[in-house]
């Protein structure tokens, strides 16, 4: 399982082992020299009673030996002598138990025979189990307040790139003159907000020239697009008696009004993309297709290359008729340039439109490529087509994909 690379969760769960190996360390030290130190002092108070016990055995052999309820002498060979001692070998004897009680005995090789000193324990080991249990527990009580002071200390000292965070989700595209400096001047996060203030404005000088360029070239196209709207009425109008004229002329208007309406849409696309999203401009597919293959046909073409149509159902969807038309174009024209011969069809299945081509295929290591800006296949060209297809249909919400093999390739487009 990947660890977390929040620093927030590092410094907590750092601190959090950090004082557990501390505590426990000193827990276990404690315990352990405690042991020690009960233990000497408890032999050293059992050695201390053999020797009064051994004095008074030299001076009287029939001294009777300290008898209590917790500290006990016994004589080798005596009648109240616990079995469990005799198996003793000289020396201390920490835990010697006896039925439910617990004993620490001292054994003494002496001239009088062997000594035994027996301390009960049994309830100072209870009481001592008891304490650990709530030294225990005070310990885990501790990494629980230090768990809650480390997340509450790094939430204070992230405090400042949680703001910083917040600022920066907060700018709009709308309102670039914010800057972040001033806000964080004297903090440690000041040159971070310096770089950002400094990208802003380059950012902010891009789009300045974007938007400059955008509206002049807004303004010189409008102008010829216009003459040529005025001009092709008045073929149209003067072409009325020659249908095979007439057709031609028809064809210029609605290529004049497209290029009209795709330039419109493709600076607002480059403005803003949300100002061209219209919920009650409608437009069907179907017919939008069926538009752009006869245009195609009616183009010259030296290949030996037929299109058809199966678009039968109409395909409705929220959207511009020029954006439709431009994915449907690209694709349509993608396919036209992979084919030296065979055919192309076009048909709708559900809300998928299938633009499919007999042509020789995209190389497998080039299909994830083909929507990145400026990569293209063909020689020359700029990689702009299926770049801005996607760009739009990602804008919509659509589905854009391609399957290719060596006899063809199927783009599959879902409204």
């Amino acid at each position: 399982m990947r660890l977390s690379r929040s620093i927030r969760n590092r410094f907590v769960i750092a601190t959090v082992a950090l004082v557990a190996v501390g505590v426990t360390a000193l827990l276990v030290l404690s315990f352990y020299l405690g042991g020690q130190t009960r233990g000497r002092l408890r032999d050293a108070t059992l050695e201390s009673e053999l020797d009064q016990a051994l004095a008074s055995i030299t001076r009287n052999e029939a001294a009777k030996l300290s008898q209590s309820k917790t500290l006990r002498i016994y004589r080798a060979g005596s009648a109240d002598l616990p079995p469990e001692f005799v198996l003793l070998t000289a020396g201390s004897h920490p835990a010697v138990k006896i039925g439910p009680h617990l004993f620490h005995v001292v054994l003494r090789e002496t001239p009088v025979g062997r000594l035994y000193a027996a301390f009960e324990v049994t309830e100072r080991e209870r009481l001592e189990t008891a304490n650990h249990w709530v030294v225990a527990s005070c310990g885990a009580l501790i990494l629980l307040i230090v768990a809650l002071c480390s997340v509450w200390l790094a939430r204070s000292l992230l405090s400042p790139i949680d703001e910083l965070a917040g600022r920066l989700e907060q700018i709009s595209p709308e309102d670039r003159s914010v800057r972040l400096g001033e806000s964080f001047r004297g903090s440690e996060l000041a040159p971070i907000a310096h770089s950002v203030d400094q990208f802003l404005e380059r950012l902010d000088g891009f789009v300045q020239r974007e938007q400059s360029f955008t509206e002049a070239a807004s303004h010189e196209l409008r102008s010829p697009l216009a003459v040529l709207q005025g001009a092709t009425e008045i073929l149209a109008e003067q072409a009325r008696e020659q249908p095979t004229l007439a057709r031609t002329v028809e064809r210029i208007r609605r290529a004049t009004r497209d290029m009209a309406e795709f330039t419109h849409t493709l600076l607002l696309l480059a403005r803003e993309p949300k100002s061209i999203t219209n919920p009650a401009e409608q437009c069907d597919v179907t017919e939008i297709a069926t538009r752009v293959i006869d245009e195609q046909r009616s183009l010259p073409s030296a290949k030996p290359v037929t299109i058809r149509c199966e678009c039968f159902s109409p395909l409705p969807v929220a959207a511009p008729a020029s954006l439709v038309k431009i994915v449907l174009s690209n694709l349509l024209r993608n396919a036209l340039s992979a084919t030296e011969s065979g055919s192309i069809s076009c048909r709708a299945v559900g809300r998928t439109l299938e633009i499919h081509d007999s042509g020789g295929g995209i190389p497998r290591a080039a299909i994830d490529k083909v929507f990145e800006r400026n990569f293209s296949l063909r020689p020359g060209g700029h990689g702009l087509g299926l770049h801005l297809t996607k760009r739009i249909c990602d804008h919509f919400g659509w589905t854009i994909a391609l399957e290719s093999t060596t006899t063809g390739t199927v783009a599959r487009v879902t409204f």
